[in-house]
């Protein structure tokens, strides 16, 4: 029987210890292996077919909740009944159509295939335009099954721009990737007025009273430490990594190129 979730629940999700201090926030990581690299975190994002339920249970024995990424409006593979589109040119993936209902029939059945190992999700690639009301409630009404689904587990959305107003009390909190830099067009700072956007983000997702992440791009320690910069003065919790999170520590230039900021933004 899946579990019922209720808003003090997703309030009451626990913490690490107090007695840890030196853990960073969260890490984003895509490859393999690397599990004495992710003890350090309090959370990691991992790839699932990287990471069996040993491996998990292993990092989860050391403190570390681990959450499993889970794409709701694109996949990869072979076109499918719910593909609605060529693939994307990034990532190869293909745009999904949210409105199919074996669609949500896929997402339940990967969520309860992965149920018992993990501790949550990371839920990807659901922003939905307003201007198009059909699928922004499709998407809506899948990520409040996704809840029921993962009953009490910790749910962390990719950004969902247009959808986080009303994903109150159903998602425990906010990973705004590319917050301050991007790798779109080649290693680059946001602009004055993109900072002022994922500033506004940022707001917005306290005001829900979510925990609220960064997720950062960087190839220099120059560029790194513009995104550490920008996240200390929020008070945000940051990982910056390279455009493939197949760093398990992030992007760590030289010992040289740290500076005291670093530590002051990721205990």
């Amino acid at each position: 029987m899946t579990p019922t979730m209720t808003s003090s629940a997703i309030k009451k999700w626990p913490q690490p210890a107090a007695s840890e201090p030196t853990r960073r926030p969260l890490a984003v990581y895509y490859g393999p292996n690397e599990l004495m690299a992710l003890s350090k975190y309090q959370r990691v994002i991992v790839q699932p077919g990287h990471f069996t339920p040993e491996k998990v249970s292993w990092l989860q024995r050391r403190g570390v909740q681990v959450l499993a990424y889970l794409s709701l409006g694109e996949h990869d593979g072979e076109m499918a009944a719910w593909s609605e589109s060529e693939r994307q040119p990034e990532w190869g993936t293909i745009k999904v159509n949210v409105t199919h209902p074996d669609w949500k029939t896929h997402i339940q059945a990967q969520i309860m295939s992965e149920y018992l190992a993990f501790d949550g999700f990371f839920l990807d690639t659901l922003d939905v335009s307003a201007q198009e009301p059909q699928r922004l409630r499709a998407m809506l009404k899948l990520v409040r099954l996704v809840r029921k689904w993962a009953g009490p587990r910790y749910l962390l959305v990719n950004r969902a721009s247009g959808l986080l107003h009303r994903l109150r009390g159903t998602v425990n909190g906010v990973l705004i990737e590319s917050c301050f830099t991007s790798w779109a067009g080649g290693y680059h700072a946001y602009t004055k007025s993109e900072l002022e956007y994922t500033a506004l983000l940022v707001e917005q997702a306290r005001r829900f009273k979510l925990e609220v992440y960064a997720l950062d791009y960087a190839d220099t320690p120059n560029l790194r430490r513009f995104a550490l910069r920008r996240a200390a003065a929020l008070g945000l919790p940051i990982f910056v990594s390279n455009r493939e999170l197949n760093l398990p520590q992030g992007y760590m230039p030289g010992p040289d190129a740290n500076s005291s900021v670093a530590h002051a933004v990721i205990p």
